[in-house]
Formats: C-alpha cells, structure tokens, sequence
C-alpha cells in the first residue's frame, strides 16, 4: 500500500468517526450530564467523549496497519 493511499484512508477513517461522533452526541452529552456531577457542562463533556473516541480509534488502526503482514 502506497503511502498516499494509507494518508487517505486514515483521514477517511477520521472523517467517518467525526461525522458519526457529531450525530451521536446529543445523546451522549445527555446521557453523561445525568451520570457525572454537575461540575462538567455539556461542551466539556463533549469535547472528553470526541477526544477518548478520536484517540482510542486512531491509536487502534495505526498500531493494526503498523503490524500487518507486509
């Protein structure tokens, strides 16, 4: 695989997540207000479950590409 060809498909792979992430979470905001404490708002919350989902995501596919069989 070119190293074109896996740039692209890991921004793909971002897009994806970040539109996937931007529909659902509303609902995860909303869900995550009512179990934490009041001392997070919704933008902090939000911006804690975009950054978790983003890094544990890029993390994994990175360390799978890394370690295919060439």
């Amino acid at each position: 695989m070119s190293r074109k060809l896996a740039i692209f498909l890991f921004w793909m792979l971002g897009f994806g997540l970040g539109f996937t992430g931007y529909l659902c979470l509303p609902g995860l905001t909303g869900w995550f207000s009512t179990a934490l404490p009041n001392f997070l708002n919704q933008a902090m919350i939000g911006a804690l479950i975009a950054g978790v989902a983003g890094s544990a995501l890029s993390t994994f596919t990175i360390v799978c590409w890394a370690n295919r069989a060439a």
